[in-house]
């Protein structure tokens, strides 16, 4: 019989594996050339926005929300599988290094976002307080001290079985992470520190008391475990089929409308199967709103013509990329293959679809880009993203469906 630290042990090996099995995919090429184009060009424009700052800027207030952010966000990852909660149940009593195990790879799989937010607000921080880089020491510890202290709590919170309790226990986190990071960074009076340092301590102890003599809600973990892991099988499937993705579903009968255009015949079934496939399931139809929704509000509060065009061009070629594992959604489906129609109807019915896509796309950040910089900068942005989706839907996607099947 396997001991526990046998059982974490195997656990986290087969979580490694699982995660490497999707890494290879997803970090290839193509997405290394998108992080080093976005990235430098984020970069260069963050460095000359920072040069413009003045004292008065409210830098406390945006690094307190920020941080505050990422360290209320704190899942813990515990590895559990639906079947423990028959086989693992009779062990809960001695379950309590495997979850002290779980803390720790949790803290140490979130402290990496840590030190690049912290490394990222330096630059900001500096040119407005005229404080020096050691700063930085000083916050990377303070913020992954507050980190494992949320973990810490957000676990013991896992215990109570109170309905509302997670979201109050995500608020008062992140509003005294929050505030005992802007009494630092502002340099506040030691009475403000000192009073949220006794509330943090106040409520530490209610938590750990109230969760004390409560046993492991094992359905909680459970769904919590296979929602973390859904999300990264996700971002997984815009590169690669993932068998593991359970797509949810939702009927939008207020959009019908959209359909009505499409004619009747044989000729369009992938048409509307993949118009269906976009509309109704949160994975293509969020993933579409976030990039547009971002990228608009970006060009739309930028008055700089190059960073207007890059960003338009990179979430376009991100929009049209994470679309592609829709080409497989229906390729396990028995019926499909019934259908009398030929493989290039199906590719050609994506494409035609992907196009309309990202045309909407380029024509929306032409609208953001001329309200924010005038009806120049609109007009170049708009044509310029305009080549660019023709260019993805003609000639790169093509390429790409190909090299997607003979895998």
């Amino acid at each position: 019989m396997k001991t526990i630290d046998e059982l974490w042990k195997e656990r986290v090996q087969a979580y490694i594996r699982e995660l490497q099995k999707y890494m290879k995919y997803m970090f290839n090429d193509h997405l290394l050339f998108v992080l080093i184009f976005g990235g430098g060009a984020a970069l260069y424009y963050y460095s000359q926005w920072v040069k413009t700052l003045q004292p008065s800027f409210p830098v406390a207030i945006i690094m307190a929300i920020l941080f505050a952010l990422v360290l209320s966000a704190s899942p813990i990852t515990t590895l559990l599988k639906e079947a423990d909660i028959v086989f693992l149940l009779p062990l809960e009593t001695k379950l309590k290094p495997y979850f002290k195990k779980a803390i720790t790879l949790s803290f140490l799989t979130q402290v990496y976002l840590i030190v690049f937010v912290v490394a990222a607000c330096m630059p900001m921080f500096v040119q407005v307080t005229g404080k020096s880089f050691k700063w930085f020491l000083y916050l990377l510890l303070l913020t992954a001290l507050l980190k494992y202290w949320n973990l810490l709590i957000h676990w013991w919170m896992l215990k109570i079985s109170s309905s509302h309790s997670l979201f109050f226990d995500w608020l008062i986190r992140f509003a005294v992470s929050g505030l005992l990071l802007y009494f630092i960074l502002n340099n506040a009076s030691f009475w403000f520190i000192g009073a949220v340092l006794f509330i943090l301590a106040a409520f530490s102890i209610y938590v750990r008391e109230a969760a004390k003599n409560k046993g492991i809600n094992w359905e909680r973990l459970i769904d919590k475990e296979q929602a973390r892991m859904q999300a990264f099988y996700h971002v997984a499937n815009m590169f690669t089929d993932v068998p593991h993705l359970k797509g949810r579903v939702k009927r939008r009968r207020w959009l019908d409308i959209v359909f009505s255009s499409i004619p009747y015949g044989s000729d369009q079934t992938y048409r509307f199967l993949y118009s269906r496939a976009l509309v109704r399931t949160n994975e293509y139809s969020g993933l579409i709103l976030r990039l547009s929704v971002i990228s608009a509000l970006i060009i739309l509060w930028s008055d700089q013509l190059y960073l207007a065009l890059a960003i338009s061009l990179l979430f376009i070629y991100l929009t049209g990329f994470q679309l592609f594992p829709i080409l497989r959604r229906y390729e396990m489906k028995i019926w499909t293959n019934l259908y009398p129609i030929k493989k290039s109807q199906k590719n050609s019915a994506f494409l035609k679809l992907l196009l309309k896509i990202l045309l909407f796309q380029a024509l929306l950040f032409g609208v953001c880009a001329w309200i924010g910089g005038g009806i120049v900068q609109g007009t170049v942005v708009a044509g310029i993203s305009i080549i660019f989706a023709v260019l993805f839907a003609r000639v790169y996607a093509p390429s790409r469906i190909k090299k997607i099947f003979s895998i």
